[in-house]
């Protein structure tokens, strides 16, 4: 009899465990067909956030950056290190400084490049950035001094910066100026950056902090979504995005200091007073060079910056008249190599 029992014991839990693997399978099956669905369907906008929060981003990496009480942060000097995202794998290598160039641009170089990623020549190796093209176009040296994440009010800085330790006079110079450097220039967010405030009718210029390095530095990487499954199934990535937001905060809103910085429309306006002035007494021959976004809510900025150029006696020079959606990466937005050359040709006729 006891036999007997156990047997049908084990039977009917045999039968509950079937029913369970059945389930679990069922509930998986469903699972992988919503996550097939959800990244079959996922619309362009949709595919372009989860990029956005998943990618490597080369100033987020504590390992790429070093604090600046000037410029907030530049580039460790002496790197070499790969730099890869889903459209590109590059290799990025800064001199003894921090610019990615090498050190013999930093000795009397003839034309000086400054800007954020497109000029630092983010997405293609060193020698297919607009730098290197416009050297070998122009037989000039070029110093590449473009930082990715810089704003408009550090491209100045860095310009001061660099006139108090090298001759600047009658050097050519162009500043690559992206539609969003004008956002760049009013972030507040963790004390970490320069920015202009307003005071009794004039204008200073916020200095960076240690500790407001160090936060951001924090906080990014607390952003980042770093799982490799996220990059690829949108389910993954919402379900992860979904347990980040609910312990992460918004990566720059939620961190303003709370000081009022100056419109990054006017702050704009306030560098290229600065610039005109700068290249008067340098005899400097100085352009700003209009770099395309690839929607019409941030090239709204264009003929703002073509004005004030055309205002102060600044040359200006738009690239949107070469540069098409086929010389950028559909994801990342950045220049190929083909946005870099057409750059460099257009600028090195100037």
């Amino acid at each position: 009899m006891g036999i007997l029992l156990g047997f049908c014991t084990g039977m009917v839990y045999l039968y509950r465990m079937k029913r369970a693997l059945i389930s679990v399978g069922i509930f998986v099956g469903l699972l992988a067909v919503v996550a097939v669905a959800m990244e079959l369907t996922a619309s362009q906008q949709q595919l372009r956030a989860r990029y956005f929060r998943t990618r490597s981003v080369f100033q987020y990496d504590k390992e790429h950056v070093v604090f600046d009480p000037v410029l907030g942060y530049r580039l460790t000097p002496r790197m070499d290190v790969t730099f890869d995202n889903t459209e590109f794998s590059t290799r990025v290598r800064t001199n003894a400084v921090g610019f990615r160039d090498d050190d013999a641009s930093l000795n009397a170089p003839d034309v000086l490049f400054l800007g954020d990623s497109y000029a630092f020549g983010w997405g293609v190796n060193e020698e297919e950035g607009v730098e290197k093209q416009y050297e070998r176009l122009t037989g000039k040296k070029v110093l590449n001094m473009a930082v990715p994440g810089y704003g408009n009010v550090q491209e100045l800085l860095m310009l001061y910066k660099w006139e108090g330790s090298a001759q600047v006079q009658g050097k050519k110079i162009f500043l690559f100026l992206s539609p969003n450097d004008l956002l760049d220039n009013e972030n507040t967010s963790f004390g970490a950056f320069p920015y202009f405030v307003e005071q009794a009718g004039s204008f200073r210029i916020h200095e960076p902090a240690t500790a407001g390095f160090d936060e951001w530095q924090t906080a990014v990487d607390e952003w980042h979504i770093k799982a490799p499954i996220a990059r690829r199934n949108m389910l993954a990535y919402y379900c992860l995005n979904a347990l980040k937001n609910i312990r992460v905060k918004d990566l720059y809103k939620d961190h303003l200091s709370g000081e009022r910085a100056v419109k990054g429309t006017k702050a704009f306006v306030l560098v290229a007073e600065e610039l005109a002035r700068f290249a008067k007494e340098t005899q400097c021959a100085l352009t700003i060079v209009y770099i395309p976004a690839m929607d019409a809510e941030h090239n709204k900025y264009m003929p703002l910056v073509r004005d004030v150029c055309a205002k102060l006696g600044l040359q200006f020079a738009d690239l949107g008249q070469v540069i098409t959606p086929e010389d950028v990466y559909p994801m990342d937005m950045h220049w190929k190599a083909s946005g870099h050359s057409k750059a460099a040709a257009l600028v090195s006729a100037l």
